[in-house]
């Protein structure tokens, strides 16, 4: 019996439990690189289900000279049907919203308190999958390109 529950926490370790966090399963297991929003050095994206695939994690962190100058994280959650994410960083930023997917883009949007002490904002984005990875666009500003890294 015990080695059963094993095999099954193993599998859905891999899978989402949720339907709604489907859209986002091609991201798991994976890292994605590009370039960092305004050339900030490079941004490197790595996902992994948590909690038995009920939940999506995504660490990131942005190198300039091979050093960490930013950190972040994300988890996506399914939310009767919905995808909800909650974001922080290193800079004690918060942020919430929600994804949604069509075809192959993903949007989100929520908002964004960017460091501690900052002021709420506003926070759009939207990932279109290419042949070889992501374009990824952010608030209006120019499209930049993430490639898996693994």
């Amino acid at each position: 019996m015990i080695a059963l529950l094993v095999l099954l926490a193993a599998a859905s370790a891999h899978a989402p439990a949720q339907s709604a966090l489907q859209p986002l399963a091609s991201f798991a297991g994976h890292c994605w690189r590009g370039e960092a929003p305004g050339k900030a050095g490079v941004d490197t994206h790595c996902f992994e289900w948590v909690y038995g695939g009920q939940h999506l994690r995504d660490r990131h962190v942005v190198t300039q000279n091979g050093k960490p100058v930013y950190e972040g994280e994300a988890l996506y959650s399914a939310d009767h049907g919905r995808v909800m994410f909650t974001y922080w960083n290193s800079l004690g930023g918060l942020g919430r919203g929600s994804a949604s997917a069509s075809g192959y883009d993903l949007h989100f949007t929520g908002t964004i308190h960017a460091a501690a002490d900052s002021g709420e904002q506003p926070m759009v984005a939207d990932w279109h999958k290419v042949a070889d990875g992501y374009e990824v666009r952010e608030g209006g500003s120019e499209s930049r390109l993430l490639k898996r890294a693994d």
